[in-house]
């Protein structure tokens, strides 16, 4: 299953230690994400720090470097991420990664602008043209042992229709009592998931938001943070993640996704439109639960209101 690490879990000692060790203090600090702490090196680097609880994240991590070592990154018109090293600090692990060009896009960019959803919508359909690296193994890349889909060779439909039942186990009671129709919906994409699925893969980084594209001279200029959500697959399934992630917490977020949608689906095949919208659902479905916030209950956090809206409220219709 999809299991998000926490930089929570990074211990105020333990990183007082690790910048030392490397000659930085917070005021190098430029970034922080939902599963690591970017500092500054030097022109050229910048370390990321994450949190290692249970001791997995180094082997996490080496995938992740082998992974970006592979891509073809002559496909894509920006910048891609690339690992140096990997390294063991007591409690914390320790990326040097190249210093990227540009700041996140959602905060340099007016996203209210209608300019701003099209270079967001171009980038996001460009990665689209990613080829999985050759040799590629499990469609999820840090897939853990008992990971629907750890098993090399299975189908785009099966692993997403494994991934929602291993999901719905855990949160279909809680969904059900703010989205009535869940069960409509659960059967609707059972009924798309057991056909066979005959498109494009690709490379899906499976968290594209604005933050996660980088944005420099008039235009994206790098795509950081795969990891935890990335997978080979259908390449529609982040452009609808894409359009329900922007302004995802906004208080017009429903007028914004039905019109990202709507200009996601005249970007594509007629035959294929369908997908947006089920993508949309399970991506809601999958990440109801992820991201906790202190002394909430679950049905109080913002990202599982996002997720009820999404099944619940959108209402797109093409």
């Amino acid at each position: 299953m999809i299991h998000r690490r926490d930089v929570s879990g990074i211990t105020a000692q333990a990183e007082r230690d690790l910048l030392a060790a490397h000659h930085l203090n917070s005021a190098d600090l430029i970034a922080t994400g939902t599963e690591a702490k970017v500092y500054l090196l030097d022109s050229e680097q910048v370390l990321k720090v994450y949190a290692d609880p249970d001791g997995t994240q180094a082997a996490r991590l080496q995938t992740l470097r082998t992974f970006y070592d592979r891509l073809d990154r002559g496909r894509v018109p920006y910048a891609l991420p690339v690992i140096h090293s990997v390294e063991q600090h007591g409690p914390l692990l320790a990326t040097r990664e190249a210093l990227l060009p540009g700041r996140p896009m959602g905060e340099v960019c007016d996203l209210t602008i209608p300019e701003a959803e099209a270079l967001y919508l171009d980038a996001v359909t460009a990665l689209g043209a990613l080829p999985p690296p050759s040799g590629a193994g499990p469609r999820m890349l840090l897939a853990g042992p008992g990971t629907p889909g750890a098993e090399p060779g299975l189908g785009w439909h099966p692993f997403l229709r494994r991934l929602l039942d291993t999901r719905l186990e855990a949160v279909h009671d809680i969904l059900s009592a703010d989205v009535p129709r869940i069960d409509t919906i659960v059967k609707d994409l059972h009924t798309l998931l057991d056909s066979p699925y005959t498109g494009p893969e690709a490379v899906v980084h499976g968290d594209l938001y604005p933050d996660n594209l980088l944005f420099a001279g008039g235009s994206v200029s790098a795509v950081v943070d795969f990891g935890t959500f990335t997978m080979t697959g259908d390449p529609l399934y982040d452009v609808s993640g894409a359009c329900v992630y922007y302004r995802q917490y906004e208080a017009d977020r429903l007028t914004v996704w039905r019109r990202l949608l709507d200009q996601a689906a005249d970007r594509t095949p007629s035959s294929r439109r369908h997908l947006l919208r089920a993508y949309a659902e399970i991506i809601a479905i999958l990440t109801c639960d992820l991201y906790p916030e202190n002394h909430k209950p679950l049905q109080a956090t913002g990202h599982y209101q996002w997720a009820v809206t999404v099944l619940r409220d959108l209402d797109w219709g093409s």
